[in-house]
């Protein structure tokens, strides 16, 4: 039987934070507004605001069995892609 994964109260705080700070503008407001006119100062504040909780969830998503690693392989990724165009 496969044991349930469940999130800390650490993980879930993370996880809403980043859902409510995607959700401020709206996630088709957002699209809409960066398809428009991309500001590469606003995207890293909202990167750098969003960095502490992405790496608490990679913990979990590593959890996650058959793909959690690769998917977290993924977001690392581009988080230090994310860290390259968006130096503190």
């Amino acid at each position: 039987m496969s044991q349930e994964l469940k999130p800390s109260p650490e993980e879930s705080a993370a996880l809403a934070r980043i859902d409510a700070e995607l959700k401020g503008a709206g996630a088709g407001a957002m699209v809409e507004a960066k398809a428009a006119a991309l500001d590469l100062g606003d995207l890293c504040k909202k990167y750098h605001a969003l960095r502490q909780s992405l790496e608490i969830l990679l913990k979990f998503i590593k959890k996650i069995p058959v793909y959690g690693a690769k998917i977290a392989a993924v977001i690392e990724f581009l988080m230090g892609l994310a860290d390259i165009a968006c130096p503190v």
